[in-house]
């Protein structure tokens, strides 16, 4: 097999080369991701108003959010499109003027997180501070500090790790922006891809990498003449110390975790990201600065039986793409889209790009004037999962380099379904009353949200639902939550058995 990873290196150098592109000077601002019913009026926006965003890269700087939402014309905006545009801004504003608590109350279950909800499987709170921007001419500043607190089910303990409560900066970040680039240290979560459900590469499954990295501070067009032709474009690269407890002997425990994405929207209909994430390092394995070269530039990997090096990682690297439906036929249901991804290993043998794709499938549509929007969503985590793959399929998310799988505290960091699953997901979303419903079925492998090898989670068979429905209440913000995964037949064990209620409420307030 090949030693190198021709898919890491181009996107590794294609980085490199935007990194020298000039770029508009958008002052430092915090990671933002937004919440579903954001999310989804971003999304409507950049469908129905030109909006020059990304809607399957989170999280974004704020103020390149900001500054799309700005450069909207409101003369050529519909009323939903202004709507939309202000609730979006209301939610920026007060992650960025005011101190927000919540406080999530949930029995101890696991469920199939998608995007925007909370991966813990008890009960949390989360406190967050208003953010810092300070500018100092070409170079600007920005900082946000934030705290969470959550329970950790026994399940999840390392050997060495008897606390039931664990403390995390999530929501913090350190901002130097210059170039048009931001230079940051942060801990929070990220969503790459265009799944509503899943993604299959770095998810909200998980608790937030704290890292450093590199993202561009905007997501307008390059002025570069060459480059222009990507229309809107992000990308974020970092590095990160995985969450890692000890959970049998000889584990790597401890490894490093780097992730790459770019971003890019050539036509107004289409949406196109590469992703790339490697785990490198760890108690037992190759470390040090070499290694990582080595890794990040995807040398030394697959290792044949009689190659004599070890290898430098364990990689996982795709495409996604997401377009939407000609206007000609939209009907009563509204604007629709579909959209795929696609994640492999690393490339071996003459083939110079990922291959053995475990595969996500989509559509969706709005309707209602924006108000409502359905998806459906098909996850494959087996490899050779595309429909016109012959060669024998196996559990993806696994390998011989890290038996605690690609994981970080316990938790999947791609798909909640987890290795070697087959799931459809029937979503409904209504964005002005903030309500959300979604139908599970399919057939669970290893077992949901988390991986152990130590023990046998449930498995097989399964169907399930979530639905969530958010209301003010002076001045507090109550989201109720009612969730269940029922396993006809299989093993009943640890976080949960054939039958899983899980039942919650989130309470959040600003001041």
């Amino acid at each position: 097999m090949s030693h190198r990873n021709a898919f890491g290196r181009v996107l590794v150098y294609g980085a490199m080369a935007c990194a020298g592109m000039a770029a508009a000077q958008t002052p430092a601002s915090v990671p933002y991701t937004p919440s579903w019913t954001a999310r989804h009026h971003v999304q409507w926006l950049i469908d129905h108003e030109g909006l020059e965003l990304l809607g399957s890269q989170w999280p974004l700087p704020a103020a390149a959010v900001e500054r799309a939402l700005d450069a909207l014309d409101a003369g050529a905006v519909s009323a939903w499109g202004l709507n939309a545009r202000r609730l979006v801004r209301q939610e920026l504003e007060a992650l960025k003027s005011e101190t927000l608590l919540s406080v999530h109350v949930r029995t101890e279950a696991e469920g199939l997180n998608g995007f925007g909800d909370n991966h813990a499987p008890g009960s949390r709170a989360w406190l967050a501070w208003p953010e810092v921007r300070h500018s100092l001419g070409t170079v600007s500043l920005a900082g946000k500090l934030g705290m969470r607190a959550e329970a950790v089910p026994a399940a999840l303990r390392g050997w060495n790790d008897s606390s039931a409560y664990q403390l995390s900066p999530d929501g913090s970040a350190a901002v130097l922006g210059i170039g048009g680039w931001q230079l940051q240290a942060f801990a929070h979560r990220h969503w790459w891809g265009p799944g509503w459900q899943s993604s299959l590469i770095n998810g909200h499954n998980q608790p937030g990498w704290r890292g450093v990295g590199l993202q561009r501070g905007a997501t307008a067009p390059s002025p570069s003449t060459w480059a222009s032709w990507m229309g809107p474009w992000n990308l974020d690269v970092f590095v990160a110390k995985a969450q890692d407890p000890l959970l049998f002997d000889n584990q790597p425990q401890g490894f490093w975790f780097s992730g790459m994405r770019l971003t890019i929207q050539p036509k107004p209909w289409l949406e196109i990201g590469l992703s790339r994430g490697l785990q490198t390092g760890g108690q037992g394995r190759p470390n040090g600065a070499g290694n990582f070269v080595k890794a990040f530039l995807g040398q030394e990997v697959n290792k044949n039986p009689e190659d004599t090096f070890t290898d430098s990682s364990a990689q996982i690297a795709g495409y996604d793409v997401r377009i939407t439906c000609p206007r000609s036929v939209s009907g009563f249901m509204g604007v629709c889209a579909a959209y795929t991804q696609w994640m492999g290993e690393d490339a071996a043998g003459h083939l110079p790009l990922p291959f053995k794709f475990m595969s996500l499938w989509g559509v969706e549509s709005t309707y209602g004037q924006g108000q409502y929007r359905v998806f459906a969503e098909w996850t494959n985590t087996n490899t050779y999962s595309l429909p016109w793959d012959t060669k024998p399929s196996f559990p993806g998310y696994l390998n011989g380099v890290y038996v605690q799988g690609f994981t970080q505290g316990v938790r999947w960091v791609g798909s909640a379904q987890g290795a070697g699953s087959r799931v459809l997901t029937l979503g409904w979303m209504d964005a002005a009353k903030q309500r959300l419903l979604k139908l599970h079925v399919g057939k669970i492998h290893t077992g949901v949200g988390a991986y152990n090898p130590r023990w046998q989670a449930p498995t097989g068979d399964f169907w399930g639902f979530s639905a969530q429905q958010t209301a003010g209440w002076r001045n507090l913000q109550l989201t109720p939550e009612l969730a269940l995964i029922r396993f006809p037949q299989g093993h009943d064990e640890r976080l949960g058995g054939r039958q899983v209620m899980r039942v919650g409420i989130d309470i959040r307030t600003a001041f």
